[in-house]
Order: C-alpha cells, then sequence, then structure tokens
C-alpha cells in the first residue's frame, strides 16, 4: 500500500481551513490502513520534525515523535497518576521499537496495569501528536510497511490499541483544539517550547502585578502541555488561557532539551540491540499468568526473547504471524488442550519444523505417548527448575549465545507464587500504579 502526500489545493476548494490540511490527509491515510487492516508506520514529516503512527492489522497501538519523546511519555503518565520507576538492570524491552508501547504491554499482560489506564496513555500521546500534525500543513505522509516481530508479539499477547471511535474523537479533539490555539505567533513556534515571562517589556502597576504572580507557573521550563498537566486542566482551557497572555505580550519561548530516558535508548529513540542478530523468539502459550510471568523471567534473563499467550483458541493465527523459533504449549487449556494446538501447528508448513516443548503438571507414560503422536519436539514437566527448561532450550536453539549467565535457580521455585516481587522490588514490567507521581513531576518542574 502507497500513502501519499495530500494535495492542498484539493483540500482548498472543500473550504477547509490550511490548519487542518496536514490532519485531514493523515485521517484520510489512517481510514486507509484500518480498511485494508494491515500492519506498519505511517510516518509524517514536518520539516525536521517527524511523527510515526504504528498499526496493527489496521489498529493503532502507538504513537511516537521524534521531539521530546520522554517529556510527552511522562506526561501521558503522569496524567493517570502513574509513576515509571528505573527499568531494571537486563529486563528493559531493547529490541522494542516503540519502547513505549513495549513497557505498556508489558504492564498489562503482567497485571500490573489497567487496560483502560493503559489506553489513556495512547491516547494522551496521540492527541499531543495529532494536534501538532493539525497547526503544520507543510505534511508528508508515507507508509512503511513492516514485520517487527516483537511488536506483533506484544500486540497480539496484550490486545492493546486505540478503539476505532476512539482515534476518531482524538481527531476531532485535535483539530478543535488547534483552531483555539493563540494565533497572534504560529503555534508551530511556541507549543513545544519552554514558556516564560518576557523580561524586557515594562509594564504598568497592575500587569507587573500579575506577571510576578505568574512567574513560578511561567518559568521556561514548561511548555504548553506541561502547564495542562501542572494546572489539572484540559488542553483547550489552557490554549484559552495562554490566549491572554499573548495578547499582553507577557510570554516569550525557548527551546528545551528532551529528558533523558530510557538510559539504554539511543538519542534517536530507536531501541540499540545488544548484538546485530535478534535473539530467538520463544512463545509460551498457556492459560496460566503465575506460569507465563515465571517462565519470562527465565527465558529473557537467559537472553531470548519471550511472548505469553493465554487465548488457546487464537493461538494457531498468532503463531503463523510471529513465526517463533521454539513454542512452549501446555497441555491442559479451555476449549483447545495442548495435543491438539501441536497437531494443528504441524500442520502448517512455516511451522511444521518449529521445535514445540509440551508443558504439563504430570509426567506419566500417556502423557509422553499422547505427546509425541502429536509430534511434539519434547516433554518438559511445568514443575522443572530453571536450569532444566534453559538446558532444553539450548538443545533446540543452539546457534545462540546467552549474553547473561543463567541463573542457578529460578526467582520463584514454586510456579504457583502470584507475586513478581523479589527483595522488596517489583521485576515486573517497569511501573508502579497508582503511587504518586512525586519522583517524577520535579523533572517537568
Amino acid at each position: 500500500m502507497q500513502v501519499t502526500p495530500m494535495n492542498t489545493g484539493a483540500v482548498a476548494r472543500h473550504a477547509m481551513s490550511n490548519q487542518v490540511v496536514g490532519l485531514l490527509s493523515l485521517a484520510r491515510a489512517i481510514a486507509q490502513v484500518n480498511h485494508n487492516q494491515v500492519s506498519g508506520t505511517l510516518m509524517v514529516r514536518q520539516g525536521q520534525i517527524h511523527w510515526r503512527l504504528d498499526f496493527h492489522q489496521g489498529k493503532l497501538v502507538c504513537t511516537t515523535g521524534s521531539d521530546h519523546r520522554v517529556r510527552r511519555w511522562r506526561r501521558a503518565l503522569l496524567g493517570q497518576q502513574i509513576e515509571p520507576v528505573e527499568l531494571t538492570a537486563g529486563q528493559p524491552p531493547t529490541s522494542y521499537d516503540p519502547w513505549e508501547y513495549a513497557l505498556l504491554s508489558r504492564a498489562v499482560m503482567a497485571g500490573q496495569l489497567d487496560s483502560g489506564k493503559a489506553e489513556h496513555v495512547l491516547a494522551a500521546l496521540t492527541l499531543e501528536a495529532l494536534t501538532q500534525i493539525a497547526i503544520d500543513a507543510t505534511t508528508r505522509l508515507t507508509w512503511e510497511a513492516r514485520s517487527n516481530r516483537l511488536l506483533d508479539c506484544a500486540a497480539v499477547g496484550s490486545g492493546l490499541h486505540l478503539p476505532g471511535d476512539r482515534l476518531q474523537q482524538l481527531l476531532k479533539d485535535a483539530r478543535d483544539l488547534s483552531q483555539l490555539l493563540p494565533s497572534d505567533r504560529p503555534a508551530q513556534a511556541w507549543i513545544d517550547r519552554g514558556l516564560s515571562l518576557d523580561a524586557g517589556i515594562e509594564l504598568d502597576d497592575s500587569r507587573q502585578h500579575t506577571a510576578l504572580s505568574l512567574q513560578p507557573l511561567f518559568n521556561g521550563r514548561r511548555t504548553f502541555w506541561d502547564l495542562a498537566l501542572k494546572l489539572n486542566q484540559s488542553p483547550a482551557m489552557t490554549a484559552r488561557m495562554l490566549g491572554y497572555f499573548f495578547r499582553q505580550q507577557l510570554l516569550t519561548f525557548q527551546v528545551l532539551p528532551d529528558l533523558e530516558f530510557p538510559p539504554m535508548l539511543s538519542s534517536t529513540g530507536s531501541a540499540t540491540p545488544a548484538t546485530k542478530a535478534e535473539p530467538p523468539l520463544v512463545v509460551c502459550i498457556d492459560d496460566s499468568m503465575v506460569v507465563l510471568q515465571r517462565l519470562e523471567r527465565i527465558v529473557t534473563q537467559a537472553g531470548y526473547r519471550f511472548c505469553g499467550m493465554r487465548d488457546s483458541v487464537q493461538a494457531l493465527t498468532q503463531l503463523i504471524e510471529l513465526k517463533p523459533d521454539l513454542i512452549l504449549l501446555d497441555v491442559v487449556m479451555p476449549v483447545v488442550n495442548g495435543y491438539e494446538i501441536c497437531a494443528q501447528i504441524r500442520r502448517v508448513k512455516a511451522l511444521e519444523h518449529t521445535p514445540i516443548v509440551i508443558l504439563t503438571g504430570h509426567d506419566g507414560t500417556i502423557d509422553r505417548v499422547r505427546a509425541k503422536l502429536a509430534r511434539a519436539s519434547e516433554f518438559l514437566s511445568k514443575v522443572s527448575d530453571s536450569g532444566r527448561i534453559l538446558a532444553t532450550l539450548e538443545r533446540h536453539l543452539p546457534s545462540h549465545n546467552s549474553t547473561r549467565p543463567h541463573p542457578p535457580h529460578p526467582p520463584h521455585p514454586d510456579p504457583s507464587l502470584p507475586s513478581r516481587k523479589a527483595n522488596g522490588q517489583d521485576q515486573g514490567a517497569g511501573f508502579s500504579v497508582n503511587s504518586s507521581p512525586s519522583a517524577f513531576k520535579s523533572a517537568l518542574a
């Protein structure tokens, strides 16, 4: 599919404001992506700034931008009272791009973040991007079809995306907000700049008093979006407020650098892989979240990539998309058992030689015979320690050189333990939900 830049003259014939030309062309491109249910990235370029909208099977899963990417991420989290914590060494999803979606999906799949809150975070990221696209008509759109297996893995694992009606509302909100922004100065010149009081303006007594009271707010370290968050008011109300101050010629603006987070990312915002070749992808199909969490820790600490799936009915379709290097398959699951899924996998040409390791809580002769009849590669007890699990992976993935030491024992030897905490520190998705955002508000202060 090819998405081409829109003809601005054609838009003008429809009596649309030039201010929303970029947004209109983007909305049409989004509709095309949704209709064709394709996966890839819509790249939106506005001079030196670019935005990317990532889609999975026609659904928008994340929106990111080249400028203030981390500031935008933190604002979206703090707006939902979610505090990001420092990513655990060795655990961050450095192979993911976009990393924002990776972190959100991982938190949702681990049960540490409500999917509704995660959707609100995606919506906040998207609204900022769409608004800044709307205020600049010099927009170029391109479509990049791509198969990012880890992005697909996160999408099918968490199901996280922006519903179509929510995206349509965000497009409308961005259009309306772009028309509310003060027109005294072009919005694209100041919307992502630090706003401060103009010290060079001579003021009468009444305006001098107003300026002094506003100095703590307009300190040059907050953008328009930061002010809306600080004041706990809608962007529309913030836009009206700024309109007054611009008319009074009280404000000036300056360039702000982005914040430094997460530390493992390069300056371009793309993830930097630890090695040139991607590590093998291990997929585990099990309806137990506890089992998936335990196996994820063991597998990822050994340097492999991991994707957990809980829906046995949808598993085959997802496996065909991901083409994993090894499959861990539970036997006892609702609707379809592991032996049936194994037999179905073997009938798919692209997966007929993929190693399949059957997981079960029973280790009897009958179970082993059934696994062999289903053409499984190996049979493994769920209560196996981490050493045996890793030995099984290395047997079927001999070309992989693990970049991390294998732990002598799993973090939680008992797979029935529901907690993912060790030594009082959360080892999960890098989020503390419903906690105070004060630790990171200082970065935006």
